[in-house]
């Protein structure tokens, strides 16, 4: 089972990963929450795929 640890740092991750792109979008008054949704899932993907990495060492 994942710590809570972990799981804040996931939570961490997809806030900051997700506020990053918001901030590169609204530069040009371009947002989208479709990019917004899809970068959040990607950042959280790599930070599971990284947490179950160090759980299983």
């Amino acid at each position: 089972m994942v710590d809570a640890k972990y799981v804040g740092l996931i939570v961490l991750a997809v806030f900051s990963g997700s506020m990053l792109v918001y901030t590169w979008l609204s530069l040009y008054n371009r947002f989208d929450s479709s990019v917004m949704f899809y970068a959040a899932l990607l950042i959280l993907s790599f930070s599971l795929m990284l947490v179950k990495r160090q759980t299983q060492v």
